[in-house]
């Protein structure tokens, strides 16, 4: 029988958090029989309302992922399907939104994805945008890009084809995670552990604490010292653990 189990968090990064703005990262889980999968989504900073794609992104991608893998695809072989559903999904929902479609798409659907599926043997790593992910201790970073300007599946509808990034492994690593690349920035390797997974709500405590700014009262110097976060951009990890065991 194998244990599987999964984590996941998005917190808002303190700068966000000064500027009262909502967190643009999202993640989301999904765990099936013999077959898990896990994505982190990233809104454009410029976006509007990038967030409302980041969180519609995530979903819909581990729902793509989900329906693959259920009816017995091979992790290897389920990405154009899942980015044909996505695709199919944003275009619909960007047709039934009043305003310009260039507009609506610059301001809720530009967010990036990394998405990883585990399936019996195998494991597959799929990404549009920057980020990182792990596969059991080694850690990949996707980008910079130039300029600042990383690749938009929701580029797709305007007509421009994106070119993902797509690494297999075999399924003897144990585990995979992907992240944000505000969280890329504190090492994605420090958010793997089994300590993250022991509790439902590990991963996004160990988040927030980073996403918040440190104060400590000298009373000698009879002032307030703050150091400031650690997370300063929005972070979403989500991770996923399976280890075999006897039948």
């Amino acid at each position: 029988m194998d244990t599987i189990s999964s984590a996941v968090a998005a917190v808002t990064g303190a700068r966000h958090l000064r500027l009262g703005r909502n967190g643009q990262d999202a993640a989301a889980a999904w765990i099936g029989d013999r077959a898990g999968a896990v994505v982190a989504c990233d809104g454009c900073s410029a976006g509007v309302s990038s967030e409302v794609g980041a969180r519609l992104g995530a979903e819909l991608v581990i729902g793509a992922i989900a329906a693959e893998l259920e009816r017995g695809a091979a992790a290897a072989a389920i990405w154009p399907a899942v980015h044909d559903r996505v695709v199919r999904a944003l275009g619909a929902l960007i047709e039934a939104m009043p305003g310009d479609r260039v507009a609506v798409v610059h301001d809720c659907f530009l967010f990036t994805i990394v998405a990883a599926a585990w399936a019996g043997d195998e494991v597959a790593v799929w990404a549009i945008g920057d980020g990182a992910y792990a596969l059991g201790d080694r850690v990949r970073v996707l980008g910079p890009f130039a300029d600042n300007q990383p690749p938009y599946l929701a580029y797709e509808l305007l007509g421009a084809a994106q070119r993902p990034h797509l690494e297999l492994a075999d399924a003897s690593c144990g585990r995979v995670a992907v992240g944000t690349d505000g969280a890329a920035e504190l090492g994605l390797a420090g958010f793997t552990g089994d300590d993250c997974l022991t509790h439902p709500d590990a991963l996004r405590r160990r988040l927030a604490v980073l996403a918040r700014t440190d104060e400590r009262i000298d009373w000698g110097a009879r002032r307030v010292e703050r150091r400031a976060a650690a997370l300063q951009d929005d972070g979403a990890v989500a991770v996923l653990r399976w280890a075999g065991g006897e039948p």
